[in-house]
């Protein structure tokens, strides 16, 4: 009886040590797949928070385009062409001895979608065009115009005589 004590006994030491292992590699599994579910939602986040910025970055550039459109339109009191400002974008913007931009601002992140520039019918409103990534900026939702044959969702449309600030 005693042979067979010990004979179950350490059946049933194999068997714990046995569970112990599998128990071990459920818990690294467990953790695993933990790990990868947050690393999944934070690489979501982070992708956003780097597209929103890039849209800053565009809004930003624009602005300081529209500022040189008005700079231009004050020393000449009509605005730059069309064909001027759009192949000037990477560029730098020179009349005679002076600069207006070292670097006009170009589009860095989006293939095949250039900023535009449009005058309006009434030859003082200007527009700058650009595509954001993040559709859900409000000011691109919902919005399409067209520049250049190319559509946009984002369109800052000024005065040429605004004040430059």
């Amino acid at each position: 009886m005693r042979k067979n004590n010990k004979v179950i006994k350490l059946k049933v030491l194999k068997y714990k040590v046995k569970n112990k292992k599998n128990n071990i590699i459920l818990e690294i599994g467990i953790i695993v797949v933990v790990l990868g579910f947050f690393g999944w939602i934070t690489w979501g986040q982070f992708s956003l928070a780097e597209a929103k910025s890039r849209d800053i970055e565009r809004k930003t550039s624009l602005h300081e385009v529209s500022k040189v459109v008005r700079l231009f339109y004050q020393d000449y009191g009509e605005l730059p062409s069309e064909d001027l400002i759009n192949s000037l974008w990477g560029e730098e913007w020179k009349d005679g001895d002076y600069t207006y931009m070292v670097t006009v601002p170009k589009e860095n992140y989006l293939e095949n979608k250039e900023y535009c520039y449009e005058i309006g019918e009434d030859g003082l409103t200007f527009y700058l065009f650009a595509d954001l990534e993040n559709k859900k900026d409000e000011d691109c939702l919902g919005n399409t115009w067209t520049c250049g044959g190319i559509d946009y969702c984002y369109r800052d449309e000024l005065e040429a005589s605004e004040e430059i600030n």
